[in-house]
């Protein structure tokens, strides 16, 4: 319930500063739209790339550990 009404009052905030802001000067409005748009893109497109690096990061270091637990078991047969 708390989020909910947490929700509501930033959705009414940004409409209602939204409004005043295009009535005071509308290319300022434009332009904050416009560079908060690209910048949520850039954050999205870098944010992708960024998990699939992570997720291959991750399964090198689990395929290490798994090979070094192998060699340990074996390290009799090894020597």
């Amino acid at each position: 319930l708390a989020f909910s009404i947490t929700l509501l009052t930033s959705v009414i905030d940004l409409v209602s500063f939204s409004g005043i802001l295009y009535s005071i000067y509308p290319q300022l409005f434009v332009a904050i739209i416009g560079y908060s748009s690209f910048g949520t893109g850039m954050t999205l497109w870098i944010g992708k790339t960024l998990v699939q690096k992570n997720a291959k990061q991750l399964k090198t270091e689990a395929d290490f550990r798994f090979s070094l637990v192998r060699m340990r078991e074996n390290a009799e047969s090894i020597a």
